[in-house]
């Protein structure tokens, strides 16, 4: 009898592995790639298509990042035990995740909703996290610190009021910034918990930082919307004022510092870059300017540079045209006037502007076209997105991307969303045709 039991017992044990592993076992076309942490990574046309299986405990947040160079991805995965955790990958393969312990001295409360909103990687293996409040509308200070990839112990943190990060170009240091609050250096090596960063106030000429860029040493360049700033720490600061022509008027819009190479791209415009030298002095002037004949010409005039990719070459989006008020009503009958001359056929008229754009009409038709323009070889490159997409070979779990958004030039790649995916995406994918300039 008990033979009998034991056997029945061994049979009904391998029917249960049995039906766990046809469950279990991967179909046809598996992924590269399974892992026990939720995710799953396969080849999805050019680029990797990450899946992230929800986890046993719920979650509280869950948040892709932008790419960063290297071929480096990282998402937040926040559960409802407060574990914070942060998904690592390399060239679309997962890498093993971190799990992020609470400083001491951080408020439970904070730590149970912070968002991940900036991630970078210094060389000696150290991870720089920049966390804020998960509530928009809460004045808490944000949260950085630096995280040892080895042994994934906290090294140090930093509180404030910045809501921006940047590495220097040795990356033996990060600058901290945003809103009126003062910038703060700290070094990537801090030696102790409670990191003590040196502080630069803001002079009355920088409202607020809309981007940093660090120059040499202990320098960088500061743009803002009274212009442009430098500040050497032996100098102090020396200001430049923006540009006397605004362009068109956009939505939103911000100035930036890019770093294209050794060379260093100021935009205070739409439409218009000035090369400035490490000290802030400009160097160089370019307007984007298509053919008259090209159908989609005013796009010139809203260009926004999104970054410089590895090789040099600089990635634009088109800025949104701020809505425009309605047209004035014509005005009634005037007294006649004394007959002019009249002007031999074809010639303009004399003290006749030419017609501003319709840019809401404009707006309207779209704008999710994507330039690239290589300033050593003065070619400018176009490609429109949304009819592009499908010839991409795109999963059908991710939508198109917004325009200008999760595409990082500097990391090389693009990143399209789904319900709980990615497809990460090099942008050499991306078939670009060249555009006339005038």
């Amino acid at each position: 009898m008990r033979a009998a039991i034991v056997t029945a017992g061994l049979v009904a044990a391998l029917l249960g592995g049995g039906l766990w592993w046809a469950v279990r076992r991967p179909p046809a076309g598996a992924p590269l790639e399974d892992r026990g942490d939720g995710f799953s990574v396969q080849a999805s046309g050019p680029g990797r298509l990450i899946r992230f299986q929800a986890p046993q405990i719920p979650l509280r947040a869950f948040h892709w990042l932008a790419p960063l160079p290297g071929g480096i991805l990282a998402a937040q995965v926040l559960t409802q035990n407060d574990r914070q955790r942060v998904a690592w990958f390399r060239d679309g393969a997962a890498q093993d995740p971190f799990l992020v312990l609470k400083p001491v001295g951080v408020a439970d409360g904070f730590w149970r909703f912070a968002a991940l909103r900036e991630a970078a990687v210094a060389q000696g293996g150290t991870l720089l996290l920049l966390y804020q409040p998960g509530d928009p509308g809460s004045r808490e200070a944000s949260l950085a610190l630096a995280l040892d990839m080895a042994s994934q112990q906290v090294r140090w943190f930093c509180r404030g009021g910045f809501s921006r990060m940047v590495l220097t170009p040795g990356q033996d240091a990060v600058y901290l910034y945003g809103g009126s609050s003062p910038i703060l250096r700290l070094a990537v090596s801090q030696p102790s918990l409670h990191a003590a960063p040196t502080e630069i106030d803001l002079p009355p000429e920088i409202p607020e930082p809309d981007e940093l860029l660090p120059t040499v040493a202990s320098s960088f360049l500061v743009s803002h919307r009274n212009g442009l700033s430098a500040y050497r720490s032996t100098d102090g600061w020396t200001h430049f004022p923006p540009p006397a022509e605004r362009g068109v008027e956009c939505q939103n819009w911000k100035s930036s510092l890019t770093r294209a190479g050794k060379d260093i791209w100021w935009q205070a415009v739409p439409g218009r870059l000035l090369q400035v030298r490490a000290d802030g002095h400009p160097a160089l002037a370019w307007q984007g300017e298509l053919a008259a004949g090209d159908p989609f010409a005013q796009d010139a005039r809203l260009l926004r540079v999104l970054g410089a990719d590895p090789a040099g070459s600089l990635w634009f989006t088109l800025a949104a045209p701020a809505p425009q008020p309605p047209a004035a009503p014509p005005p009634g009958p005037a007294a006649p006037e004394p007959a002019a001359a009249v002007a031999p056929e074809g010639a303009p008229a004399a003290g006749v502007p030419e017609p501003a754009p319709d840019w809401t009409a404009y707006a309207a038709a779209g704008l999710d076209r994507l330039y690239r323009w290589n300033p050593a070889r003065r070619t400018l490159e176009r490609i429109a997105l949304a009819r592009a997409w499908a010839g991409l070979n795109p999963p059908p779990t991710v939508l198109p991307p917004v325009p200008g958004q999760g595409l990082a030039p500097a990391a090389g790649a693009l990143l399209a969303e789904g319900a709980n995916c990615a497809w990460w995406l090099p942008l050499d994918a991306l078939v670009m045709e060249k555009v006339q300039m005038r």
